[in-house]
């Protein structure tokens, strides 16, 4: 039977924190069960942009600077990378995220090394039929324990991010636009997400889910107090109680589902012994789910057909839109300009709705709304529990 470890922090004090995951690791059999003084530890965070901590959009520093001394504290070498999103024409966007996140800070305060994953260096391995090709940063693949250190969000494409959706990172600059573009509909990028998870499956995960994020994420929805750090050797069964806490089943993340049926990870929550807080304890509101969450339920013969009914579209506000280009740089498919007026524009019948503009957007001005007022209501009766 699959654990998973679940531990109260009522905020990011880092007393509180560092006793939340130590609770946990202790939960689990402790650290030495699963990491070896000596050992090479990488930290694969969750650095998706540029936003300071209290957005709440990546993982806090404190829970990472908690974790790397509980790991020096065990004798271990630490290291801190990812690869955020977007593409700049100047500068490289996960530089400018690991400095205005505070991980850089964070990182270099406690001695552990950070690493870009957009200039380290890039492995080619066998995919599957949704990506042939798998590009993973070298230092993934070269730690002799990675931990993926995720925020529990949702999100406007596979409903949920968590311990799976994490590891995506894993795949340096602008191939993630290029995975977007190979896999034009939820359900095969969500095959395409455990097929790379497969490859650079880590050892432990770690979810901050002190605070969360509801409702159109998994950068511009609203922050949701959770108060809580999510801990198991299982990113699957840690994703599934999470789902849980948002009140999905089992089949509702397809990370979740697509993985456990290929035999990455424990799935159900009846296979998965719960440790420390339950679920129905930790006092959480209900969820705010994502506009797309009914979209991200159709089984794939029925998207083509409902797409014009259901279709949930990215929509620019001009009043907040700066002409940044950021959301233009960054688009897998070349679907956005700019405006004789400086603002960014979309050409829908170029759009693959991938949503990488709403989530990348730096003024948040990209909203996800239905095309069709039928379809919002249908969404909504149909789907009510979700």
């Amino acid at each position: 039977m699959s654990k998973v470890a679940i531990t109260r922090s009522a905020d990011y004090e880092a007393k509180n924190v560092q006793q939340a995951m130590t609770e946990g690791f202790e939960l689990l059999g402790g650290v030495e069960k699963y990491i070896k003084p000596g050992q090479k530890v990488l930290l694969k965070v969750n650095v998706l942009s540029a936003k300071k901590p209290e957005q709440n959009v990546t993982t806090h520093p404190q829970v990472i600077g908690q974790l790397i001394d509980i790991l020096h504290n065990h004798g271990c070498e630490v290291l801190v990378g990812d690869s955020s999103g977007g593409n700049m024409v100047e500068g490289n966007p996960t530089e400018k995220a690991l400095k205005v996140t505070g991980i850089a800070d964070v990182v270099k305060e406690k001695k552990a090394k950070l690493i870009n994953f957009d200039n380290q260096g890039v492995e080619i391995l066998q995919g599957g039929d949704v990506f042939p090709k798998l590009y993973v940063a070298k230092p993934v693949l070269e730690a002799d324990v990675v931990i993926s250190v995720a925020k529990f969000k949702t999100h406007g494409l596979t409903l949920m991010t968590g311990g799976v959706k994490n590891m995506f990172g894993a795949v340096p600059g602008r191939q993630k636009a290029n995975y977007h573009k190979e896999a034009q509909t939820i359900d095969s990028f969500c095959r395409g997400l455990v097929e790379l998870y497969s490859a650079v499956k880590p050892h432990f995960t770690v979810v901050d889910g002190i605070m969360a994020m509801e409702g159109n994420g998994p950068s511009a929805g609203k922050s949701k107090y959770c108060g809580t750090i999510v801990m198991s050797p299982d990113a699957i069964s840690a994703d599934r109680v999470l789902a849980d806490i948002l009140n999905c089943g089992y089949k509702d993340v397809l990370t979740t589902y697509y993985g456990a049926e290929k035999g990455l990870g424990v799935g159900k929550l009846e296979d998965i012994e719960i440790l420390g807080t339950q679920p129905k304890d930790l006092g959480i509101t209900t969820f705010v789910l994502p506009n797309t969450k009914m979209v991200s339920k159709l089984p794939g013969f029925l998207t083509k057909m409902a797409v014009s009914l259901m279709q949930v579209i990215p929509d620019i506000e001009d009043e907040g839109c700066t002409g940044c280009s950021f959301c233009i740089n960054s688009c897998p498919v070349d679907a956005m300009e700019l405006s004789e007026n400086k603002k960014a524009v979309i050409d829908y019948g170029q759009c693959i709705s991938c949503y990488c503009c709403h989530e990348l957007c730096p003024q948040k001005t990209i909203e996800l709304r239905h095309n069709n007022r039928l379809g919002k209501l249908v969404s909504k009766l149909l789907n009510r529990r979700l």
